[in-house]
């Protein structure tokens, strides 16, 4: 929006519904102009929407420490998981990699996954036995990328009951810290969060 006047920005963000104008502040603010920050701080106050919201837009433009992001992977280690629904276990992050193949045309993800511990193992069990079973049947891609695929989520799930946050859940936090920021003190909210993008 460089090349837009002030008041055609005010006037396009007046127009959003208050999920556009959450969404916005909460997830896509590191980029934003201060001028378009404000426009935004505007409409908040405007609509009476949480406040902390925009406390999670100026979270977007901080740099972190790894501590600071510890303390807000924590808050995220400590709310049920959002598969099983259990308290007893800290969340932990782990990436799930996967091959799927027909003939010549063969898929690959790796697929960021928030949840305690227990049941990011099955995860990353289910994914090595769909690699092994439908990983192999692409050429050349599948036969070459199957063996790596199936090591790394064996390597990954080491990581799975770590007693800190791992690399995982902090790449996590950080992608996501202007949500977390926001609903820093509401644990249902963070759940909800975390099922949605899982």
């Amino acid at each position: 929006m460089a090349g837009f006047d002030l008041d055609d920005i005010a006037k396009h963000y007046a127009k959003m519904s208050d999920s556009d104008i959450i969404r916005i502040a909460t997830q896509e603010a590191k980029g934003l102009r201060p001028e378009v920050f404000g426009i935004i701080e505007n409409e908040v106050a405007k609509r009476n929407l949480n406040a902390d919201i925009m406390k999670g837009a100026a979270a977007q433009k901080k740099k972190y420490t790894v501590g600071e992001l510890e303390k807000y992977a924590e808050q995220l280690r400590n709310i049920a998981c959002p598969i099983c629904n259990q308290t007893q276990k800290k969340l932990n992050g782990t990436v799930l990699y996967t091959v799927k193949s027909f003939l010549i045309v063969s898929t690959f993800s790796k697929k960021p996954l928030i949840a305690c511990p227990d049941c990011l193992d099955k995860k990353n069990n289910d994914s090595i036995t769909s690699t092994m079973l439908l990983g192999w049947w692409g050429i050349p891609w599948g036969i070459l990328r199957t063996p790596f695929y199936i090591y790394n989520n064996i390597k990954i799930k080491k990581e799975n009951h770590s007693q800190k946050a791992n690399g995982t859940l902090l790449s996590y936090t950080l992608a996501n810290i202007g949500e977390i920021e926001t609903y820093f003190e509401n644990p249902m909210q963070l759940q909800k969060i975390i099922t949605v993008k899982n």
